[in-house]
């Protein structure tokens, strides 16, 4: 499975009890705020993950 990459912010918003999560890429859920707070922890470990990738593949390019 290949995801879309979107380049902007969601919008977050809290909704009768739920988190509703609105792509700008078009797609659109609600989850519960447990849920929400699982994918936030989820968000920032891969996002430092990714950004640590980045900089190991700069390093061996000769990039920065």
């Amino acid at each position: 499975m290949s995801a879309r990459i979107c380049t902007s912010v969601p919008l977050v918003a809290a909704r009768d009890g739920a988190v509703v999560i609105e792509s700008s890429c078009g797609r659109s859920f609600s989850v519960t705020a447990e849920v929400a707070m699982q994918m936030s922890e989820h968000l920032i470990r891969s996002a430092a993950r990714a950004r640590g990738q980045h900089r190991m593949a700069e390093q061996q390019t000769g990039e920065a």
